[in-house]
Parts: C-alpha cells; sequence; structure tokens
C-alpha cells in the first residue's frame, strides 16, 4: 500500500470513528432512530411488561409488506387473547370468552416498541432529553435515552435502543421520586429475519367465535359538546371521536389530549344501567391515574399515564360547551 493510500484510509476509518460518536452522542438522532425502527423492520421477540404488582410476558412478531404493517400479539401468560394488526384495523381475539373484538383505531395508539409519536420536534417543550449510558439489554449492545420532564405534569422515560438498529429494547417510565413505576423489555429478540404469512395467522380461528365491533366515527360538528377546559402546560387536544362499545347502547364519546408522549383519554357517556357504580373522584392503578364525575347526566371517566395532578385537572375541567 502506498503512502499516499495508507493515509486516506486512516482518515477514512477515523472519520467513521467521529461521525458514529458524533451520532451516539446526539440523543435526538437516537430518538429518530428508535421511531423509525419500530414501524419500518421486521421483528420477532418476547418480552415482559411490569406494572405495579403485575408482570406479563408476552410475543411480539412484527412485519412490513408493501408498506402496509402487520403484527400479532401474543399472550404468553394469564388468560389466553391475541391481537393482531393490519394497517388500522385491529383485532382482538379472545379464545375464552368466545369473541374476537375487530375496530378501525384512528386515536393514539401507540404501543411497545412503538411508544414514540411521529413528530419528535415537539417533545423538546416538554421534556430534556440526553444520552443516558450504554448496556446490554436482549444479548444486544444498547444505548439509553433519558427523557426527564420539565414540570410534574407528566412522567419521565428511560429508553434503551439497540445500537446496530436502532429499535427500543427496553422502556421504563420514572414517576416524581425516580422510581420506575412501569416497564417493558424484551428479554429476547429476532430482527430483519424472514417472517412467513403463517407467523401472523391467528392461533385460535374465527370460525364459531361470536365478533363485536368497535370503531372510531368522527362525529358530526353538531355533536361535539364536550371538552376539557384547562389543561396542564403542552396538551393539546388530538383526537376527538365516538367510539361504539359492545357493552353500551350509545356511543361513547372520546377525546385524547397530549403533549406528545403522555396520553390522557377522556371518555363521556350518558348515565344508564350500564354505568351505575362508575368511578367517582381519583383513584390509581399503578402508572395510571383515573378520575371521574357525572355531569349533567353524563359519566365523565379520565384516564392517563401521567401524575395524579394532570388527570385531576383535566378531568375536573371537562364541560359540556355552551
Amino acid at each position: 500500500m502506498s503512502s499516499a493510500v495508507l493515509p486516506r484510509a486512516m482518515m477514512a476509518v477515523v472519520l467513521g470513528i467521529v461521525a458514529g460518536l458524533t451520532q451516539a452522542a446526539d440523543p435526538q438522532q437516537l430518538l429518530v432512530r428508535m421511531q423509525k425502527a419500530a414501524g419500518s423492520l421486521n421483528y420477532d421477540g418476547i418480552f415482559v411488561y411490569q406494572h405495579g404488582d403485575q408482570l406479563e410476558t408476552l410475543r411480539i412478531i412484527h412485519k412490513m409488506t408493501d408498506g402496509v404493517m402487520r403484527e400479532r400479539l401474543v399472550s404468553l401468560n394469564g388468560a389466553p387473547r391475541e391481537i393482531l394488526r393490519t394497517g388500522n384495523e385491529v383485532r382482538c381475539y379472545l379464545p375464552d370468552e368466545n369473541a374476537v373484538m375487530i375496530e378501525h383505531r384512528r386515536a393514539d395508539s401507540r404501543n411497545f416498541p412503538a411508544l414514540l409519536p411521529d413528530s419528535l420536534t415537539v417533545l423538546k417543550k416538554n421534556y430534556h432529553i440526553q444520552i443516558a449510558g450504554s448496556g446490554r439489554v436482549a444479548g444486544r449492545a444498547a444505548l439509553a435515552a433519558q427523557i426527564k420532564p420539565r414540570d410534574a405534569y407528566r412522567y419521565g422515560y428511560v429508553l434503551w435502543a439497540d445500537k446496530s438498529t436502532g429499535l427500543l429494547l427496553k422502556a421504563s417510565l420514572i414517576d416524581e421520586s425516580g422510581n420506575v413505576i412501569e416497564q417493558y423489555m424484551f428479554t429476547q429478540i429476532s430482527i430483519d429475519r424472514a417472517i412467513p404469512d403463517s407467523d401472523l395467522a391467528p392461533q385460535h380461528p374465527a370460525k364459531g367465535i361470536i365478533s363485536h365491533r368497535a370503531d372510531d366515527q368522527q362525529p358530526p360538528a353538531s355533536t361535539r359538546r364536550w371538552e376539557a377546559l384547562k389543561l396542564p402546560p403542552g396538551y393539546t387536544l388530538n383526537a376527538h371521536m365516538r367510539r361504539k362499545l359492545p357493552a353500551r347502547r350509545q356511543p361513547v364519546e372520546h377525546l385524547v389530549y397530549s403533549d406528545g408522549l403522555a396520553v390522557v383519554s377522556v371518555f363521556v357517556e350518558p348515565v344508564d344501567d350500564a354505568t351505575q357504580g362508575a368511578l367517582s373522584g381519583l383513584t390509581h392503578m399503578g402508572a395510571v391515574h383515573a378520575y371521574g364525575k357525572v355531569v349533567d347526566g353524563h359519566q365523565i371517566t379520565v384516564l392517563g399515564e401521567t401524575p395524579a395532578m394532570t388527570v385531576d385537572m383535566i378531568g375536573a375541567s371537562v364541560a359540556s360547551r355552551p
């Protein structure tokens, strides 16, 4: 090798190392990689979901075909169930109840490992984002991003991304005291392998199973009667729809408020036999806080993986429009 070629080769190596370090040190770029990887890659893995004193084990199989997402999520413990997604259609199979729920989702329905929103720019307004170190998850080298809230109206997160592909491997939800209150983590994962269509077929066939539809519908402007009159900083209305639920005689109005990462859902329905014994006041289960009240003959139920003060503020301010 000539003396002229050697410096160029060494320079290329140095530049590659520098570029890699720069990318690794850029927390925003790391989040972008996570967001893109969750939607574009094929993967098959088993992860655990810890919330409160509950621990669930699930298998997820995700495949992209001609730009259309197909996914199968299977519960490996507890009551048998599996969720199949094709584009916006979601089918939830409940074999022990001999039922399948079918819906087309328009609301925010992010799920692990696709936890990040499509647009990440809004996160900087509500969170500090920084690199938090490196380690290993599911036997793979990983890099962590820490997302710290700028105020007390949202939780923090620590997200671990696969260094090679950017796929989110572990996500921890952190409360105001620094405690982990919810966690997802892959225990084994195969990325970008060929996934046969048979792996995406339901284990329990639909034959003989009762189907229920729960589609989201955009309500006419004249029926948009409800809103939260007071919102915490950074939260905005992301979706407003009516949902037809099997257990309800009338459609339930559903409003979704978000800061880009945290999500709070408001459900409004007429008081009837189905709402007897419904929630009143503020309560919580693990990371989820809930608030309930009755206003003008309607049951208001608010749910969010947020601090209590966020759900309480939004819930207390929900009212019908003049």
